[in-house]
């Protein structure tokens, strides 16, 4: 994810609401479905929403749910709940915590599901956000976690589909990581697979076109750059499903282009991408590359110091990427420009044994590249994408876990040096 917002996140049809195969919840993939109605008065910015969330989880029995602080009249309901609180969180980031107890799942292997019933209205952005990704404007809606504008687990590991009906009027348009389908007034939203976020974007203006199995949203007023971007996108495609996508390609990608001059982000086949039109051919590879690779490099808690794994491998992939297919003088370039943007910065260390604490933008995006192009120099490409790849695969990711397997893969002496380049 390019850009700086808050959180990351860094997510087929038919459904009724609130239900699930039994083959989706044996695998365990969903902790969450979420069924429900979003009214969107564009003009104002207003939204009204109503959720009916189940709970797959037999022993989850209190759940935090984040909202977004400038929504009101919150209101939580249900049979199987059994308390709720609802108490805002002090500071300018702050948000509404909505606390839920559950009462206990019988004892019963056919028990139903549990559900909660959350609703709530409001202005959702009244002052537009700094990195724009998140906006309700006249002819414009684009809208993922990063404004809390649905109840997210504030644990932020718990899975979700999704069947939302979006009331906004007729003469848009939309995409979503699942489908977005027309209806009188609006749209229907569904995601079956399991996600962290409900992501969409709804335009009155949207340019669609389709090309080398990319589907392209444009929202800026002339479409310059476009072909560029698919020749990149394919490039980048072919390098990542080359290297780690033996088993689980990439998925065909649905591209959204906005009118930003900052601030991407990728939610696996949904990629917003800012204003490409201007962009360099070594910068639009390392863009494009670095969302792509999300698809694998991800995993790690994003709210903690190991998020610098998810970010900072995205960004040396795309690095990679721009060596492979325009040289290693642009690559070196890159590198050198890494390095100058952080020469004068007294920046914290990436990680050291105890950290919690999630690292600041340069650390992840700059200084952690850095640190992969000097391990990768040391034990070679080859040793370092097989280091990459056992790890994109891993059941648990952690710095930890990417020690291990670095150890594993090159010798417990260059994991002990490898350990003292993020400390410094």
């Amino acid at each position: 994810m390019l850009g700086v917002p808050f959180v990351f996140l860094f997510i087929s049809l038919g459904w009724p609401p609130g239900i699930l195969s039994a083959e989706a919840k044996i695998a365990g993939q969903h902790d969450y479905h979420y069924a429900g109605t979003l009214n969107i008065e564009a003009e104002t910015g207003s939204v009204k929403a109503d959720w009916q969330i189940t709970v797959f989880d037999p022993a989850e029995t209190d759940i935090t749910f984040f909202l977004r602080n400038t929504l009101s009249e919150i209101e939580v309901t249900g049979d199987d709940v059994k308390h709720a609180k609802t108490e805002k969180q002090p500071g300018p980031e702050g948000f509404w915590l909505v606390n839920v107890t559950l009462a206990p799942s019988p004892d019963d292997a056919a028990a139903k599901d549990r559900q909660i019933q959350i609703s709530y209205s409001g202005v959702l952005i009244p002052e537009p956000m700094e990195n724009r990704i998140n906006a309700i404007e006249a002819g414009r809606v684009e809208l993922n976690v990063d404004s809390f504008w649905f109840p997210i687990d504030n644990r932020f590991t718990r899975f979700l589909s999704a069947d939302l009906t979006v009331y906004i009027g007729d003469g848009w348009q939309g995409v979503t990581t699942g489908e977005a389908i027309p209806i009188e007034g609006g749209f229907k939203i569904v995601n079956t697979d399991p996600r962290l976020d409900i992501a969409f974007s709804l335009s009155k203006s949207f340019h669609i076109t389709q090309s080398d199995g990319f589907t392209i949203y444009d929202q800026r007023d002339q479409y310059e750059g476009t072909d560029r971007l698919v020749a990149t996108a394919n490039k980048c495609r072919g390098y990542l499903d080359e290297r780690f996508g033996q088993t689980d390609p990439l998925p065909v990608a649905k591209l959204l282009i906005t009118e930003r001059d900052s601030s991407g982000y990728a939610r696996e086949n949904y990629i917003a991408f800012t204003d490409i039109s201007e962009t360099k051919p070594a910068p639009l590879m390392r863009f494009v590359c670095h969302e792509f690779a999300h698809y694998w490099s991800r995993g790690a808690k994003f709210d903690t110091v190991d998020n610098w794994i998810n970010e900072a491998f995205a960004e040396y992939l795309g690095l990679m990427a721009v060596r492979d297919y325009l040289g290693q003088a642009a690559y070196d370039e890159m590198l050198a420009s890494f390095a100058k943007q952080i020469a004068d910065k007294d920046l914290p260390r990436i990680w050291k044994e105890g950290d919690t604490e999630r690292t600041d933008y340069l650390v992840q995006y700059r200084k952690g590249p850095l640190v992969l192009a000097k391990l990768e120099e040391q034990i070679g490409e080859e040793a370092f994408l097989e280091f990459t790849g056992q790890y994109f695969i891993a059941e648990n990711k952690s710095t930890e876990v990417l020690i291990e397997t670095l150890a594993n893969v090159s010798g417990a002496e260059q994991a002990s040096v490898f350990v003292e380049m993020l400390g410094d």
